[in-house]
């Protein structure tokens, strides 16, 4: 779906094709035009100037991209409807994926399964409390150590057998996902790589086996992995870094080895989170040589690793990695922090009540230079406060950002919302900005001087 400029009249239909956008865009009188994506993206304009939203995929399961006033996209990485059990169709595809998992031999992964169908009955189901119990009492029912293992090996352990090496996840969830367009691009490639791979082999050309993401925490990179997984319908397998990493000599090294073995032996996408902790630089002169032993035996694997899985490794520190292991991954993909676009989506998924919108664009400018996972966890905080104090969203949100932020140009904005709107005293905001409430009333004249 792409959007131009145009007709005012159309804000109605521009609203329902791109809801992810603010209402001001739908002011702004925009006229949506539906037109066929080829392969390599838009199409040649019919006239006036594309964009600001893009819709990639299927109509069953799109990516929408929208646009901020400053022409950046934005694409929202949910998944396909196809994985949600509560649209109409829900119980026929929980059960081709329970078949899916269950042949892979992954107990857990059925259980996880289990879990998500108690939460989310399908439409199909016409008494959601027997179901439930029925799905309660067959899991419990089970004995787990006779449950099914993943694929034909079983899950590596450390030398005592006490801890798995790796985290198995059978049906990996992203919805929360959100990338700006270069991003999605490329991990959108990786996907396409792994569904058109019989394409590229025939024309000599081999598929991406091993992708290095890297940026500040936070950011998304776990996420990322979560989502190519679920794409590619693979099971997610975890590295656990815990318990690789050993104090006796040599076993690090071997439990590493075990565990790309172990990935190797069926088709996964294998996460290897923190990765300059297990892959840094050789000339480090504290080390005693065990972590030259586990740098070589990754350059080792990272070389022979299969088409089968996807080797998924992450760093928040690039510059510690050996500069042999960079050379070895087939795509690096940079992370960066969040733009403004990227800021008010996140914040519009995750407003679950009637925050307005002003509310939202001042809460995406001020967290500017923070991360995805910053944003997130501030408003899950503003939720939780305003259920165990009884108050609205909307005023504990706006409290937290004038507790939060004292001393930016935009405190002045904030005051004015809060006193305004939400009948806020000058003598509160300021005990919660710790300024004196005469600053408080200037500021809020200088913001009302300003609009």
């Amino acid at each position: 779906m792409v959007c131009w400029p145009g007709n005012p009249n159309s804000s109605g239909a521009f609203r329902r094709s791109c809801p992810s956008l603010p209402p001001r865009a739908t002011r702004a009188g925009l006229r949506t035009t539906s037109l066929a994506l080829d392969k390599t993206g838009l199409p040649p304009p019919a006239g006036g100037v594309a964009v600001p939203c893009l819709r990639l995929g299927t109509d069953s399961g799109a990516y929408r991209l929208p646009v901020s006033s400053a022409g950046c996209r934005v694409v929202n990485m949910a998944a396909p409807k196809t994985t949600l059990y509560q649209e109409p169709g829900g119980l026929e595809r929980a059960l081709v994926d329970l078949v899916r998992i269950g042949a892979r031999g992954h107990a857990g992964g059925v259980r996880q399964l289990a879990g998500r169908l108690m939460r989310a009955i399908p439409p199909e189901v016409s008494d959601a409390g027997a179901f439930r119990t029925a799905v309660h009492e067959a899991l419990s029912a089970a004995n787990p150590s006779n449950g099914l293992r993943f694929d034909s090996g079983a899950i590596p352990t450390d030398a005592e057998g006490l801890h798995s090496l790796v985290n198995v996840d059978a049906v990996p969830g992203a919805d929360e996902f959100i990338a700006d367009e270069r991003l999605a691009a490329q991990l959108q490639e990786i996907v396409a790589e792994r569904k058109r791979a019989e394409e590229l082999a025939r024309a000599g050309v081999s598929v991406s086996r091993t992708v290095l993401f890297s940026g500040p925490p936070g950011v998304g990179k776990t996420l990322a992995s979560r989502w190519i997984a679920q794409q590619l319908e693979l099971p997610l397998v975890t590295l656990d870094l815990a318990s690789v990493v050993s104090s006796y000599l040599g076993s690090s090294g071997r439990n590493i080895k075990s565990v790309l073995e172990f990935a190797k032996s069926g088709p996964c996408v294998l996460f290897l989170d923190e990765f300059d902790a297990v892959a840094k630089r050789r000339d480090d002169d504290t080390d005693i040589g065990e972590l030259k032993r586990i740098v070589n035996v990754i350059l080792v694997e990272l070389d022979r690793w299969p088409e089968t899985s996807l080797l998924v490794a992450a760093t928040n520190h690039p510059q510690l990695l050996d500069e042999a292991i960079d050379r070895r991954f087939d795509r690096v993909l940079s992370f960066p922090l969040p733009g403004d676009s990227e800021r008010r989506a996140l914040l519009t998924r995750a407003n679950q009540s009637d925050v307005p919108i002003a509310v939202i664009e001042l809460a995406a400018a001020l967290w500017e230079g923070h991360s995805h996972s910053d944003i997130v966890r501030f408003w899950e905080l503003c939720r939780r406060k305003a259920i165990l104090h009884d108050l609205t969203l909307e005023y504990v949100v706006v409290n937290q950002l004038i507790e939060q932020f004292p001393t930016t140009e935009l405190r002045t904005s904030v005051w004015r919302h809060a006193h305004e709107q939400l009948d806020m005293s000058n003598r509160k905001i300021a005990t919660l900005a710790g300024v004196s409430h005469p600053t408080v009333a200037t500021g809020i004249r200088q913001a009302k001087d300003t609009m």
